[in-house]
């Protein structure tokens, strides 16, 4: 009871709503009643494959002219499923299915206006390969003789279309003999045109002039169409090379089509022919008829000509004819060219029609080729003075004609008219240009061909000049070092109210490559009080300006925070600037401004930007911040790759991580999608395996890419390099002379790093002995020792306790013309010292370095608190890192770190040692193995067992760590 109820007070609440719409019911019944509703009903489906049905009755049968029905589109649903099936392996299985289906749910009348339009839609836009083309339009024809619906006009001009653009023969044939049996009472001449196309697709000379005689009615219009037109030269061009003129002449004069647009038609390409013989068949059939010939036909017969004599009458002929059009014209400059005479053009001249119809004839193609003619060396030009020619024709004959269809012919009389000083004809010229897109092109051309004054020269003829103008003349003067007169161009743009931001960011880019911050600011000033505000464009100067001279970070950050203040989001270019300017010697935090400014750029990150992040991560060391990058590229925002050279920089990240499986896993991935490593791409993938201990990895790699022939080519010495290296500090000398022999026999081109890399196995091998024929080998093939040579060397007789030798090299590479000991040089030196504890000369070689104004870098900090520890003076090593590192602003290594920890444990204070590490990971600086294993052992010699717990817990990544490094 209790639900009726609730039904009878939903009713009763709804009474309204109900009374409307039984009122609208009676409304519709009163008015509409009588009425059926067109294409409710639904055709009987019948069984597909059950015999073919009968032939539908004629369109035409009883009926008057034949009408194309209505046009009906097919639904978007149905040509895209019809695409996808085409698209796929199981077209012919389904095409029928598909489309029985659809029709089905059509009209009968509008069956064949939809299925005329599917076939128009699948041909035009990515039409599918003309097999599958053929299978549509069978299956087409199938499914309208099932379903027994008259095939209309547009579909069998969509049927033979398609036939047409799948180059299908048979079919076609098919189709017309159907279209001819529905159509027996009169052909459609939109299908005998399609039909005409047919036969001359198929080289049926024959079938063609069949269907000329129902072309009559078309043909015969005083102005047919541009497709009638070619229609008529393709079957002209097939009845010339059948040798066949005289049988199209003669069904065409049967058929009443010896026309003047005829008679012009088969002219001109018999003329393109050179069918000499066939042009005067058709002449004088014209004469015979009395039919008038047009500017178009006498033209082609000029460019018969034979000699000068024979064109000069015929142009004479044409003008007293009183048809002397740009053809005449055009041919006349032909003769001229390929005759290499005058007569025929100057006759042109002196008949050409005077006024509006002058304007006419010479049309711009006409025009340019005149031009050509007065080029050096053509027929017109001036034997003394060729600009003078130039110059004369374009304001006798061609002036106010727009050359922009031959850059060639306007190029001559603008280059004519500035060496000659001749501004009226530059400004005729110039005028005919339109916007000031050209004047931009044209200035942009001269910049690089010709001098700056006639980029000025130019500038002043222009009548209008935009912002975009301005903008590119102020640029040009920039390009040429003239920042005066670019200033001089940005006040008159001011002035003309037509300074934009571009304006002021071509400017500031001038003040900016002159290294003047100031004036940039400046002119930033100007433009904002202008009410212009400063966009991406602004700000990426400034900031590439304060990057690549070296500014401070302060600077850089600083620019960024006024860029995001004035509302401008980063963009590629910004991310970039802030990548490059991250280096080794960077701040911690500069990394991570760095990684936020692309974290707030709204575009999506592509793979140039992803290296650049990656290679500024492996730059600064920030291991984390590359490790979270990665992370993201395995994840759901991972950025679509498509290039080796960045596979080659995953690779690298990979290696630097220790991340063995993520280097294999990006080699696997782009082999799966077939992407050709570089030489680049397989020197990442080998120095990641090889220095992280996976040489014969490397090598083994090596040996499979040499079986690909195309990668062949690009495995180097360089990329054997890697291998080299890393057996040789690995201690495996021999694997080392070994793959050195196995690169020689192969024919490697070695280079200079090649003989470093092995002079420097032979320094860690105390092997110095190899190294004369090295330096031999090196000689003979054109090579120089560079300083990393000789610090190798140096090396060598460091390790070898020959320390004397070491200096006395020092002091011959000083010698040397082009010599300069670097910072490898001297860390090699006081790295040698450190090795036997030689305080006093070690701290010389230091003082020697900062006095020839060689930077200290990490690694040079490194050996100082080795040399300290050696020398049993560690806690001068921490003075020296602390004094080094303020004033070179140098960003500590984790083996700078490790060092420092070592000095401490080795004084047995292990909260100064825990105190480094603290420092260390607040500076987001990794730790490693050896980190680590130094605090463990000072903490089990300090027998602090709850230490030794807590940094077991930190170094295995397990909760309960040694609170200090938790805190940090």
């Amino acid at each position: 009871m209790a639900f009726v109820e609730t039904a009878v007070d939903v009713i009763r609440g709804a009474q309204t709503e109900i009374a409307i719409f039984l009122v609208a019911i009676l409304a519709h019944w009163l008015f509409f009643g009588k009425h059926s509703v067109a294409g409710r009903r639904r055709a009987p489906k019948q069984a597909l494959g059950t015999g073919a049905p009968k032939r539908p009755a004629s369109p035409t049968s009883g009926l008057g002219p034949v009408q194309a029905s209505p046009t009906v589109a097919a639904p978007a649903a149905f040509v895209r499923s019809v695409q996808a099936l085409l698209r796929s392996e199981e077209a012919a299985q389904g095409l029928d299915e598909e489309i029985h289906k659809h029709l089905c749910r059509t009209a009968p009348e509008h069956r064949s206006d939809v299925l005329a339009s599917l076939l128009a839609a699948v041909c035009r836009s990515s039409p599918p390969p003309p097999a599958a083309i053929c299978e549509l339009v069978t299956a087409a024809r199938r499914v309208q003789r099932m379903l027994g619906f008259p095939a209309g006009v547009g579909l069998y001009e969509a049927l033979l279309r398609s036939c047409l653009a799948a180059k299908a023969t048979d079919v076609l044939g098919e189709v017309l003999a159907d279209a001819e049996a529905d159509f027996s009472s009169g052909f459609p001449s939109t299908l005998t045109v399609l039909a005409t196309r047919g036969a001359l697709q198929d080289g049926d000379l024959d079938a063609a002039l069949a269907r000329v005689p129902a072309l009559a009615s078309p043909w015969k219009s005083v102005s047919p169409s541009a497709a009638q037109g070619q229609l008529l030269s393709k079957l002209s061009r097939l009845a010339l090379e059948r040798e066949a003129i005289p049988r199209l002449l003669d069904v065409m004069s049967r058929s009443g089509l010896i026309t003047p647009w005829a008679i012009e038609v088969l002219l001109v390409e018999c003329a393109a022919a050179e069918a000499l013989e066939d042009a005067m068949m058709v002449r004088t059939l014209a004469e015979q008829r009395k039919v008038s010939l047009t500017s178009g036909a006498r033209g082609a017969i000029i460019r018969l000509s034979e000699s000068a004599a024979e064109a000069v009458r015929l142009i004479e002929a044409a003008a007293a004819a009183k048809c002397f059009g740009k053809e005449v014209l055009l041919a006349a400059i032909n003769c001229s060219e390929r005759l290499s005479v005058a007569a025929p053009v100057t006759t042109a001249f002196l008949r050409m029609p005077a006024g509006k119809e002058a304007q006419a004839t010479i049309a711009p193609e006409a025009a340019t080729a005149l031009l050509r003619l007065a080029a050096p060396g053509g027929v017109l030009a001036g034997k003394e003075d060729a600009d003078a020619a130039v110059l004369e024709l374009y304001r006798d004959r061609v002036a106010g004609v727009d050359l922009v269809a031959d850059p060639i012919a306007e190029r001559l009389v603008v280059d004519a008219a500035l060496r000659r000083g001749s501004t009226t004809v530059l400004e005729q010229v110039l005028a005919t240009f339109g916007d000031n897109s050209r004047h931009v092109g044209l200035l942009k051309r001269l910049s690089t061909e010709r001098s700056l004054q006639d980029c000025v020269t130019v500038f002043k003829a222009c009548t209008q000049k935009s912002a975009c103008l301005y903008n590119t003349m102020i640029d040009v003067c920039i390009d040429f070092g003239d920042s005066h007169l670019a200033e001089t161009y940005m006040a008159e743009a001011t002035e003309a109210k037509v300074a934009d931001v571009v304006t002021y960011n071509t400017i500031i880019k001038a003040h900016l490559r002159k290294g003047d911050m100031l004036r940039a600011r400046e002119a930033m000033a100007t433009m904002r009080e202008l009410g212009l505000e400063p966009n991406g464009v602004t700000f990426n100067e400034l900031l590439d300006a304060a990057a690549s001279r070296g500014g401070s970070p302060e600077a850089l950050w600083a620019l960024v925070n006024e860029m995001k203040g004035s509302g401008c989001k980063p963009n590629h270019v910004t991310c970039s600037i802030v990548l490059k300017s991250i280096s080794k010697t960077s701040r911690a935090s500069d990394a991570d401004k760095a990684l936020a400014v692309v974290d707030e750029m709204d575009d999506a990150m592509d793979e140039v930007l992803l290296s650049s992040v990656c290679e500024a991560c492996i730059r600064s060391g920030r291991h984390d911040l590359l490790r979270r990058q990665l992370n993201k590229q395995n994840g759901s925002r991972r950025v679509p790759i498509k290039g080796a050279h960045t596979f080659g920089s995953l690779m690298r990240a990979y290696g630097v991580l220790n991340d063995m499986e993520g280097v294999w896993e990006a080699w696997r991935e782009m082999k799966r999608r077939h992407i050709l490593p570089t030489s680049v791409t397989l020197g990442c993938v080998v120095e990641a395996l090889a220095a992280n201990g996976k040489v014969d990895e490397a090598y083994s790699l090596i040996r499979e890419q040499l079986q690909d022939p195309h990668v062949r080519p690009m495995i180097n010495a360089v990329i054997y390099c890697s291998v080299l290296k890393g057996y040789s500090h690995r201690k495996r000398f021999d694997r080392v002379w070994a793959v050195y022999d196995e690169m020689k026999a192969q024919g490697m081109q070695f280079s200079i790093v090649t003989y470093n890399t092995l002079v420097d196995a032979c320094a860690r091998s105390s092997d110095m002995g190899r190294i004369p024929a090295l330096l031999d080998e090196m000689a003979k093939q054109g090579l120089q020792p560079n300083l990393i040579t000789y610090s190798a060397i140096v090396k060598g007789y460091c390790k070898e306790n020959r320390v004397d030798r070491a200096f006395e090299l020092l002091e011959d590479m000083k010698k040397m013309d082009g010599f300069c000991p670097d910072e490898v040089t001297y860390n090699t030196l006081i790295d040698g010292c450190a090795r036997y504890g030689m305080w006093d000369r070690g701290m010389s070689v230091l003082a020697e370095m900062e006095e020839v104004g060689v930077r200290p870098s990490a690694f040079t900090l490194s050996v100082l608190v080795k040399l300290a520890n050696r020398s049993r003076r560690p806690e001068r090593g921490f003075e020296l890192v602390e004094s080094l590192r303020a004033k070179y602003r140098i960003r500590l290594s984790v083996h700078v770190f490790n060092n420092l920890i070592h000095a401490a444990t080795m004084q047995n204070d292990l909260d100064r040692a825990l105190g480094v590490m603290v420092r260390m990971l607040g500076e987001k600086v990794r730790p490693d193995e050896r980190s680590y294993g130094l605090l463990l052992r000072g903490a089990v010699a300090a027998r602090a067992g709850n230490d030794v717990a807590g940094l077991l817990r930190a170094a295995a990544g397990l909760r309960g760590g040694h609170p200090r490094l938790v805190e940090a």
